[in-house]
């Protein structure tokens, strides 16, 4: 029901002119599929009804209101050719409504929105005019980011990971580098040439994120404006990496001769965290006043660089580290939910959303700082464009966002 109340209000407002560049989308999205025509059915008899039963004593609409909506339907959506020439034998529409009561005036509005909503659906079956309109819209729009990174082999070469086509794409001293059909870059060591000493680093710029499965069959998963060095044979004593930014990692368990784990290390500047076979996300970003490692299963340990406190997390912890480490319990779906392709904010502070939105849409921002402190709670798609996030922040009335050219500028 909600969702029918939504999409009758969207219409509505399409109909009217009123839809956002976001609005469009959803609207799009909804009538492209065929399965939604006896929904929309439905919402038409809804509104009709919802229209003649209205008691006397409210305002009726009158007949140049309905008059100009008419021609504005007939300007968005083209001429309604079924139903026009069903009603070319009849009076037309404004001498009819002069000469009735304000009951069947409201009757005459509902068949009016009746029979645009039925010529939308008509016209959509017959035309792409609306998907061409609505490509046009989106043509303006900042796109989200994409599967995009460099990949930089141990003789300083790089190669462009969302150009690079499908297949092996390197060999690194005996490894193999493998480009997937799915778009991820693998590593499969085919004999015992490679050396320690070799590195490779992925890197993802601002609007792009990548996957990578690492030489000992790990797996990680680069947010935007993130980097991941790791060496192409790992050593038999340990696993050791060095990232910056937000990096998930599935850590593969390994063990050696004596039957024991193969730590994994991952360092950042502000810590070192020792795994024995985990699941884990890490946000290092420099610009954040904090790294936090949020646990899923397994357990890490991680030790501050900079005091050189230790504390070991526990499944559904998370760990705050900057000038002191804080442990608590995780907020895992909020934590996790770039991995699962969303935004989502529980009273986050306006800074903080920002600064995710600005990597992942390579946009810069303006925010007073007497702004960027109030807390937000909202959930969004990042398949979605800029100006549906900025929308749904905007949307509480505390504050306005603008979008000029790759800027978003937060007023009051």
């Amino acid at each position: 029901m909600g969702e029918q109340m939504i999409t009758n209000e969207l219409l509505k407002r399409y109909l009217q002119g009123k839809c956002t560049r976001a609005e469009k989308k959803i609207v799009g999205d909804f009538l492209a599929d065929p399965d939604h025509t006896a929904v929309l059915h439905r919402l038409m008899e809804a509104e009709t009804t919802s229209l003649w039963d209205r008691p006397e004593e409210v305002e009726p609409i009158d007949a140049a209101k309905i008059s100009e909506w008419q021609l504005r339907l007939k300007e968005r959506i083209g001429p309604l050719q079924p139903l026009v020439q069903a009603e070319e034998t009849q009076p037309p529409l404004k001498s009819k409504i002069v000469a009735i009561g304000r009951k069947t005036i409201r009757y005459v509005a509902a068949l009016l929105l009746f029979a645009a909503l039925a010529g939308l659906i008509w016209s959509l079956m017959q035309r792409n005019d609306f998907k061409e309109n609505q490509t046009a819209d989106l043509k303006k729009e900042i796109a989200p980011g994409s599967d995009r990174a460099i990949l930089k082999l141990a003789d300083g070469s790089t190669i462009s990971l969302s150009d690079a086509a499908k297949g092996s794409i390197a060999d690194q001293g005996g490894v193999k580098v493998q480009k997937t059909a799915e778009g991820e870059i693998v590593y499969a060591a085919v004999d015992k040439r490679a050396s320690t000493q070799s590195y490779n680093s992925i890197h993802t710029p601002n609007g792009g994120q990548y996957r990578v499965t690492l030489p000992d069959g790990s797996r990680a998963w680069l947010n935007a404006a993130s980097s991941l060095t790791y060496p192409v044979e790992f050593e038999k004593k340990e696993r050791r990496v060095k990232m910056t930014g937000e990096v998930y990692f599935e850590i593969a368990k390994i063990t050696n001769e004596n039957k024991e784990r193969v730590p994994f290390f991952v360092e950042t500047d502000k810590q070192v965290i020792q795994v024995l076979g985990t699941t884990f996300n890490v946000n290092a970003y420099a610009n954040e006043p904090y790294d936090c490692t949020t646990l899923l299963e397994g357990s890490v340990r991680l030790v501050a660089a900079h005091s050189g406190k230790s504390e070991l997390l526990k499944p559904g912890q998370q760990a705050l580290v900057g000038n002191n480490m804080l442990l608590s319990e995780a907020d895992i779906q909020q934590n996790l939910a770039w991995i699962n392709g969303y935004f989502i904010f529980r009273r986050e502070e306006l800074g903080g959303i920002l600064r995710k939105i600005a990597r992942w849409y390579d946009v810069t921002v303006e925010c007073p700082p007497e702004l960027s402190t109030m807390k937000f709670t909202g959930k969004v798609s990042r398949s979605q464009s800029l100006s549906a996030v900025t929308e749904m922040i905007a949307s509480i009335n505390k504050v306005k966002l603008e979008i000029k050219e790759r800027r978003i500028i937060v007023k009051k």
